[in-house]
């Protein structure tokens, strides 16, 4: 990452909502050129409104947005959104070609850009078939190589990752880190932790509008659990009264869904060596585990307002 170069976007004192409701207020983020920056939180947390401002679909009430060192162009920035953007009769290397015109990308570089674009994402096996008849995998790298032809400043993948193997896991990881190389600032909006760890170089955790930690993935990790490991227990039906009694003194967290009761602690072994004969009794799973981003998440937004 080259930090002498321009931000590939700039949120300052951001206001955005829709109608009355605020969701942002006061908002800053700099996405740098040159790296891949994830945004992660719950649903609901502004994620979504983030990326609309930053791509000039919502304006902001109040506060700046720049891309790279300008203001919104639609050459400058490329969203491959959650909701595959593809005209579906069309090839992906037609659809690509359209993108490139909208673009502006000159037409003695457009067929190059084109097959760059979809080179990058893996397209070629399946370039020159309907989108309507491919599947969800192949659809999420046609929509990345319509966002990343025109070469903008700011790329944004919005979920790329919903609904794909792991091959096409691995191409779309390799596609953003190719782009940043080549001098975009990316924007990733995703739940997938493991993609997350394996492409960002920072990530953002937001929470009720806020951008409540910022830091490279594993650092952020670490300062949240330290030398703790996670005691994860999971029951096919809900723990006795008795069993349940047991974990709670133990200092276990039941989860959401009555099934998972959970805790982070530096004895984690020991812990659920103690609780085995009472959870094997209930045919219930015991898992220690690191930590990963999922819990970061979680953790930090718990201890919100």
């Amino acid at each position: 990452m080259e930090s002498e170069a321009t931000p590939a976007l700039v949120l300052r004192g951001v206001e955005a909502g829709y109608e009355r409701r605020a969701v942002l207020q006061g908002f800053n983020l700099t996405v740098q050129a040159r790296e891949v920056y994830a945004l992660l939180g719950a649903n609901g947390a502004g994620k979504s409104t983030v990326v609309r401002v930053a791509c000039g679909l919502l304006p902001a009430r109040r506060g700046s947005v720049q891309i790279g060192g300008g203001t919104h162009e639609i050459a400058r920035i490329g969203l491959a959104p959650q909701e595959i953007a593809l005209f579906p009769a069309l090839s992906p290397r037609e659809n690509v070609e359209v993108t490139a015109q909208l673009c502006r990308v000159p037409a003695r570089q457009r067929g190059a850009a084109v097959d760059r674009a979809l080179h990058l994402t893996g397209c070629d096996p399946r370039a020159d078939q309907p989108v309507r008849t491919l599947s969800g995998g192949w659809r999420r790298r046609a929509n990345l190589a319509a966002a990343l032809v025109g070469q903008p400043a700011l790329l944004i993948a919005d979920e790329p990752t919903e609904g794909v193997d792991a091959a096409t896991r691995n191409v779309l990881a390799q596609a953003l880190r190719t782009m940043a190389d080549d001098g975009a600032g990316c924007l990733l909006i995703s739940h997938d932790a493991l993609f997350v760890a394996d492409v960002a170089d920072r990530i953002g955790v937001m929470a009720q509008g806020r951008l409540i930690a910022e830091g490279a993935p594993q650092d952020l990790v670490e300062t949240a659990f330290g030398a703790d490991r996670l005691l994860d227990i999971r029951f096919a039906r809900p723990a006795s009264s008795r069993c349940a009694g047991l974990l709670t003194e133990a200092g276990l967290v039941q989860g959401k869904d009555g099934l998972t009761w959970s805790r982070s602690t530096s004895d984690a072994l020991t812990l659920a060596q103690a609780l085995a004969p009472d959870v094997d009794a209930e045919d219930g799973e015991i898992i220690v585990r690191r930590p990963g981003l999922d819990d970061l998440v979680t953790h930090l937004s718990g201890r919100q307002p």
